[in-house]
């Protein structure tokens, strides 16, 4: 019976797995962290996974990271100044032996190398790039050649260098759109959505026989035609309810298809011709159980808490009166009134001063106009780094730049 709950436990892991696979691939966050969360339930309370479970644990594990390559913030292992994509290029390494095409996987690994440092420099710490670099040299078996391109990119500070437009973010996320599309086809992991659907088409075919029989006894005759068609719409319900039954024992994890399932298992692992290398898959047991599907650091959470209130604002009214009617002289007034000392004046300015527009502000700002169009500044803002600038500034700015003839 254990073995039977086993076996049932993994089609939830492969339903899990697949659901996730598929919001990663509709680029849905919310979706996919409620998938992940999911899955991650049901399989660390698992103690002895198979190995092609482990195989999809650590493929989940690289699109975590993935997902969360451009935010510097998220952190999966315990050094903070790893970032998500140089964690997910260590999974990946782990991944060698499940790619199947070697040329895919050197693409993703090259396109992983760049992107860990070209993510710093889209975010404006070139500092962050020089150290991710650093540590790309000491931890990985970077190329001489790439390394001397990439230390060229962080001296430059470009963010549209050559190099880093040829290797694109999106240029990774579709590689690995591919990889995922082939790691599916050898792991498919869709049997309960299969059953499913089957179940649903069961249930559709069934309502649509019953309608068609309701139909047909409204308008019925005591004629012989109008008879015989609601005998065989009545056969076809029949038939519909006894292959839905069939479908729904198919689909539900039954103790039946379970037991097969496990004898069919027993029988392989008896084989000779289906055993392996027990070291191998130790090693890689125990690389896929250390590493974290999610984020170490929780984000704090967007929801508000406590609503801001217009009452809780409002000052209480005061209003001055004069407490005594002798009439003091204007010289008299002068003098009795409170002199301000120095120690008195407010130490900031009344008005802020203009600041002006840096070099890499202006670059920012003729890239932005590049990439989204001339209007969109609030897209520009969002993008690039304006360190106390509006939308309004961005336009102002780029007025100014073109009556100078800063821009073409």
């Amino acid at each position: 019976m254990c073995e039977v709950e086993s076996v049932a436990r993994c089609w939830m892991m492969d339903f899990c797995f697949r659901s996730v696979c598929n919001s990663y691939r509709d680029t849905n966050r919310e979706k996919f962290n409620q998938n992940m969360r999911l899955y991650e339930a049901i399989v660390d309370s698992e103690t002895n996974l198979q190995d092609d479970q482990q195989r999809k644990r650590t493929v989940c594990c690289f699109l975590s990271r993935i997902m969360d390559g451009k935010n510097l913030e998220v952190h999966y292992d315990a050094n903070a100044r790893i970032a998500p994509l140089m964690s997910a290029l260590t999974v990946w390494e782990n991944l060698e032996d499940t790619v199947a095409d070697a040329a895919l996987y050197e693409r993703i690994r090259r396109l992983l190398f760049i992107q860990c440092v070209g993510v710093c420099l889209e975010k404006g710490n070139v500092q962050l790039a020089a150290e991710t670099l650093q540590w790309l040299e000491k931890e990985t078996s970077l190329s001489e050649k790439l390394q001397r391109k990439l230390s060229t990119l962080v001296t430059k500070n470009d963010v549209y260098d050559q190099l880093l437009t040829s290797f694109s973010y999106g240029r990774l996320l579709d590689s690995v759109n591919m990889f995922l599309d082939t790691f599916l086809e050898k792991y498919p992991s869709d049997f309960l959505l299969k059953s499913a659907k089957k179940v649903v088409q069961a249930q559709q075919e069934r309502a649509e026989g019953m309608e068609s029989e309701q139909e047909l006894s409204e308008a019925a005759s005591p004629s012989h035609t109008a008879a015989t068609k609601v005998v065989q719409a009545r056969q076809e319900r029949a038939e519909g309810m006894e292959s839905e039954q069939e479908l729904s024992e198919v689909a539900s994890p039954s103790h039946k298809a379970a037991t097969k399932v496990v004898e069919a298992r027993q029988e392989r692992a008896v084989s000779p011709s289906h055993t392996v290398n027990s070291s191998t898959k130790n090693k890689a047991k125990v690389v896929s159980s250390e590493l974290k599907l999610r984020p170490k650091k929780k984000l704090y959470s967007t929801k508000v808490v406590h609503p801001w209130k217009p009452e809780t604002e409002k000052k209480s009214l005061c209003t001055l009166r004069r407490k005594s009617t002798l009439n003091v002289p204007r010289l008299s007034f002068k003098d009795h009134r409170k002199q301000e000392t120095p120690q008195d004046m407010p130490d900031h300015p009344k008005y802020k001063s203009k600041r002006k527009w840096t070099y890499m502000e202006d670059r920012y700002l003729i890239a932005g106009v590049k990439r989204f169009g001339e209007g969109k500044w609030t897209k520009i803002l969002e993008e690039f780094v304006f360190k106390d600038r509006t939308s309004v500034m961005l336009k102002d700015r780029w007025r100014t730049m073109k009556k100078l003839g800063m821009v073409s």
